[in-house]
């Protein structure tokens, strides 16, 4: 029988092959992983559904596998010869023989025969080979050399030509040897793990303008770029910027940061951002939502999970930190430095990534300025957070030295109007310049 990847979670139709668990010949018990495959942001095992003998591997590390596509050829003969044995084989009766019927007798008899006339017919000698006609010289066929007569489909062509791939190297898997799109994008992820052990880190190749590099777009990167894409297209953003003033939040975070360390976390800007995004969500819950243009309904969430985009070596990557509404700072801090450590090794759960109604990108730690956030789908808003920045600001009649925060908030308009956006933005504003007043309920 034969292993296929099983369905894994809404919205996931595949991976790539991360490493094989087992070999040729292993026993494996039910349950037990057999490869490790890379999703569009976490890498999970696939465990077998039952046990047996591993006959064959159908897939390598770097494959790029779809749900019900099989992995591995497994022999589960063992686990059925141990069950019959262990049950008591009742001697059969002359009576429960099966007899053969008088048409099966005849058509063995007719199989027979068959059998040996074929037997006959390949003793008999073969003919001579007929000798080409005197004056004319055998002919040798050789393989034309130009490209127009390999068997592949224009479409193929047309990949090949945007890989780089000469389609005289390539071994077509159909019939009479034509080359399929598959049979392309094996040749260049071989090509491409080649050139990754001999250390040049992908395909290169020369241009008129110089060098370049080919490298296969990673499950993640592809996910990213359909994701953006369908974000981009489909949704009509509104991107609304507003600057807090976070001199004192500033200060409160000095004043209680040692005290966190104390008790092995970390107080960063951004538990505190989610904590004022969770006080306007509640207050404006159209930015707590889902828009189900299927059913024509507005799905209001009425808990509050916020998603926060962590930067790592393969691509961005968005962990949940669930029910922000019932955990405090210091709970949230723990949390976050935990989810977030684990995303960048790539040790994240798929039941982590899931489940965010708004979703947080701070990039002022790498020190970027403000920036337009696209909404992560079927969320309706996003609230992009970049470097404060220290601004003369006109108070009391003179000027004076404060850090100044510029945030966007960017929200799907289909659902969101731009006074609730713009007032909800606000309030984040309100809650970042006087953090303590929240919880004064002020």
């Amino acid at each position: 029988m034969n292993v296929e990847l099983p369905f894994l979670a809404e919205g996931i139709e595949g991976g790539d092959v991360v490493q094989l668990l087992v070999r040729e010949g292993d026993q494996v018990s039910e349950g037990q992983s057999l490869i490790e495959l890379e999703t569009d942001k976490a890498t999970v095992p696939v465990p077998t559904p039952v046990a047996g003998t591993v006959v064959r591997l159908l897939v390598q590390p770097g494959d790029h596998v779809k749900v019900g596509q099989a992995l591995i050829e497994l022999d589960g003969s063992d686990g059925e010869a141990k069950e019959a044995k262990t049950s008591s084989p009742e001697k059969p009766t002359e009576a429960s023989i099966p007899q053969p019927s008088p048409t099966a007798e005849a058509g063995r008899a007719k199989a027979g025969q068959l059998h040996d006339r074929r037997q006959d017919q390949s003793k008999a000698p073969l003919p001579e080979p007929e000798e080409p006609p005197e004056g004319k010289k055998a002919v040798a066929v050789r393989p034309p050399s130009s490209g127009a007569s390999i068997p592949a489909a224009p479409s193929v062509r047309r990949l090949a030509r945007e890989l780089g791939v000469d389609l005289s190297q390539v071994k077509g898997s159909e019939v009479g040897g034509r080359i399929t799109a598959e049979d392309v994008k094996a040749f260049v992820r071989e090509r491409t793990k080649r050139s990754t052990a001999t250390g040049t880190g992908g395909n290169m190749f020369s241009t008129a303008y110089g060098p370049e590099r080919r490298e296969l777009l990673s499950s993640l990167r592809r996910k990213i770029a359909a994701n953006m894409t369908q974000a981009w297209m489909t949704i009509p953003h509104v991107h609304q910027f507003q600057d807090a003033d976070i001199t004192d939040l500033m200060a409160l975070h000095k004043r209680y940061a040692p005290e966190f360390k104390k008790k092995g976390a970390t107080l960063t800007l951004s538990s505190l951002f989610m904590k004022a995004i969770v006080h306007a969500l509640k207050l404006y819950p159209q930015l707590n939502a889902t828009l189900d243009l299927t059913n024509g309904e507005v799905v209001y969430k009425d808990y509050y999970n916020i998603g926060v985009a962590v930067d790592t070596p393969a691509g961005l990557i968005v962990p949940v930190v669930h029910r922000v509404d019932q955990k405090d700072l210091l709970q949230i801090s723990l949390e976050l430095a935990d989810l977030a450590e684990r995303t960048r090794t790539r040790a994240i759960t798929l039941e982590e990534l899931r489940g965010a109604t708004f979703t947080l990108s701070n990039m002022g730690g790498i020190g970027a300025g403000p920036f337009l956030p696209i909404i992560n789908p079927p969320q309706v808003g996003i609230l992009g957070v970049g470097k404060a920045r220290m601004t003369p600001v006109y108070r009391d009649g003179q000027f004076v030295p404060r850090r100044v925060l510029q945030l966007c908030v960017a929200y799907d308009h289909r659902l969101v109007d731009g006074a609730i956006g713009a007032r909800f933005t606000n309030e984040i504003v309100k809650v970042l310049e006087d953090f303590q007043g929240m919880f004064l309920g002020l």
